[in-house]
C-alpha cells in the first residue's frame, strides 16, 4: 500500500510539474507575440498572402504554391544530380581510358575520353548478349504489371473502405510488404525462392497431374490469348499483392475524401452499389490514377532484372576507376545502358500518362 501511495504521489507531482511548465511556455509564447519584432513579422506574413490574392488569380496561386513544394526537389536535383547527369551523356558517347597512377605520388591521375558518337549504343543494341532482351522483357513486364496492380489496388481499397470486423488488421496486412521492403527481406525471399525451385521438381509433376490451370481453361473453350493472359496473371499474383501496398493507400485516401453528400444523394435516387462505384467513386479517385500509375511504372522498372544488371556492371567499373586498376573501357558502355533504360522509362511513363489522362475527371473543374 505504501508503494502504491508513493507512486501515486510521484505521478501526481510529475503531472503538476508538466502543467506548470505548459502554463509557463504559454505565457512566454504570449509575451513573445506581443513584442514589436514579432508583430512586424506577423504583418509581413499576413501581407504576402494578401498581396498574392490581389495580384494573381486562384489558378496562378495554386501553381505558385505547387512550385514552392517541388522547389526543394529541384534544388536537390540541380545541386547533386545535374552534373553527374550530364557527365553520363559524355561517357555514353565516349571510350573511357584509365590514365593510371602517378608513380611518384601514388595518386590516381584520372581518365581520358575519346569521342566515338553512338558506337556504344549500336554495340549494346546489336552485339550485347543480354541487354536488348532484358530491356524488352522489363518493358513487357511493366506493361503487364501496371494495369494489374492498379486494378487490384482499387478493388482492395474499395473493400477496405467498407466497415467489417478486423478492417485495421487487414489494412496492415496489405501494407506490410512495403514496410518489410528491405535488403534483408529480399535476401530471405531469394533464398526461399531457391529452396522452392529445388523442391519444385519433386512436387510439380504430382500437382500438375492433379490439376493444371491452363489446361482447365483450354478445355473450357476459352480463347488461347485469354488463357495465356490469365495464366500469366496467376503466376504474378505474389508480385501483384506485394507491390500494391502504396497504391492501395493512395486509393483508400482518395475514396475517403469523396464528399459524403454524393453517396447520400445517389442512395436517395435509388442507385445500386455498382452504379455508385462507376458514377461516383471511380470518377472521383481517377486523378489519383495518374499518381499511382507513375509510381507503379517507376517501381516496376526499378525492381526489374535490367536495373540490377546495370548496377552490377556500373559499380564494378566505378571500383576499377577509383582504384586505378584494370580496364574501364566498358564504363562508357554501361553509361549508354543507363541512358537507354532512362529513355525507355520516359517513353513508358509518357504512354501511361497519356492513357490514364483520358480517364481523369476533376471535380473542381
Amino acid at each position: 500500500m505504501k508503494l502504491k501511495a508513493t507512486l501515486k504521489n510521484a505521478f501526481s507531482s510529475i503531472g503538476t510539474w508538466f502543467g506548470k511548465l505548459r502554463n509557463k511556455l504559454s505565457q512566454w509564447k504570449y509575451d513573445l507575440s506581443q513584442t514589436k519584432g514579432m508583430k512586424k513579422l506577423a504583418q509581413i506574413f499576413g501581407y504576402v498572402p494578401n498581396l498574392m490574392a490581389k495580384k494573381f488569380s486562384y489558378k496562378k496561386r495554386q501553381a505558385m504554391w505547387g512550385f514552392l513544394f517541388v522547389l526543394p526537389l529541384i534544388i536537390g536535383f540541380i545541386y547533386f544530380f545535374l552534373l553527374p547527369f550530364l557527365v553520363t551523356i559524355v561517357y555514353s558517347m565516349s571510350r573511357v581510358e584509365n590514365l593510371g597512377v602517378n608513380s611518384s605520388t601514388g595518386a590516381h591521375i584520372g581518365i581520358a575520353t575519346e569521342w566515338i558518337g553512338f558506337d556504344n549504343f549500336v554495340y549494346i543494341l546489336r552485339e550485347h548478349s543480354t541487354f536488348s532482351q532484358s530491356l524488352v522483357d522489363s518493358s513487357v513486364s511493366t506493361f503487364f504489371n501496371v494495369p494489374m496492380i492498379l486494378i487490384f489496388s482499387l478493388i482492395i481499397a474499395v473493400v477496405l473502405n467498407s466497415k467489417f470486423k478486423g478492417r485495421s488488421f487487414v489494412r496492415a496486412i496489405f501494407f506490410m510488404p512495403v514496410i518489410f521492403n528491405s535488403q534483408a527481406v529480399d535476401a530471405a525471399m531469394q533464398t526461399g525462392a531457391q529452396l522452392a525451385a529445388a523442391m519444385e521438381g519433386a512436387t510439380t509433376d504430382i500437382f500438375a497431374q492433379m490439376f493444371n490451370f491452363q489446361d482447365f481453361l483450354t478445355n473450357a473453350n476459352i480463347p488461347l490469348f485469354a488463357v495465356s493472359f490469365l495464366g500469366t496473371t496467376a503466376d504474378q499474383i505474389y508480385d501483384i499483392i506485394s507491390y500494391s501496398g502504396v497504391q492501395i493507400l493512395i486509393f483508400l485516401a482518395g475514396i475517403q475524401s469523396v464528399p459524403k453528400h454524393l453517396y447520400e444523394a445517389a442512395k436517395i435516387e435509388g442507385a445500386t452499389q455498382y452504379e455508385i462505384f462507376w458514377k461516383i467513386t471511380f470518377p472521383m479517385v481517377s486523378p489519383l490514377m495518374l499518381t499511382a500509375g507513375v509510381y507503379t511504372v517507376v517501381d516496376s522498372l526499378l525492381r526489374s532484372d535490367l536495373i540490377n544488371t546495370i548496377n552490377v556492371f556500373a559499380t564494378a567499373g566505378t571500383r576499377k576507376l577509383l582504384s586505378g586498376l584494370g580496364d574501364v573501357s566498358y564504363y562508357g558502355i554501361h553509361a549508354s545502358m543507363s541512358w537507354l533504360f532512362c529513355i525507355s522509362s520516359i517513353l513508358i511513363i509518357g504512354f501511361f500518362l497519356f492513357v490514364l489522362s483520358k480517364m481523369v475527371f476533376y471535380y473542381d473543374e
